[in-house]
């Protein structure tokens, strides 16, 4: 199955942030408090990259064929 190009640009995003996460939950005790916060917002930004993607694809897809 091939992905199209919102959901390649949504998908990937939110499979990196969520693997980011859990590389910090697992790893907590051994990190420094800098890689704790980095790995955070790495993983923030990778959401917000995401939903980004996703609002550009509804607001697309609601020019193009209506609100209807």
């Amino acid at each position: 199955m091939k992905l199209t190009v919102y959901e390649r640009h949504s998908l990937i995003p939110l499979g990196l942030g969520s693997s980011l996460l859990l590389v910090n939950s697992l790893c907590r005790s051994f990190l420094d408090d800098f890689w704790k916060g980095f790995l955070c917002g790495m993983a923030l930004m990778c959401f917000i990259y995401a939903l980004c993607t996703l609002v550009l694809f509804f607001k697309r897809n609601f020019k193009h064929y209506g609100n209807s």
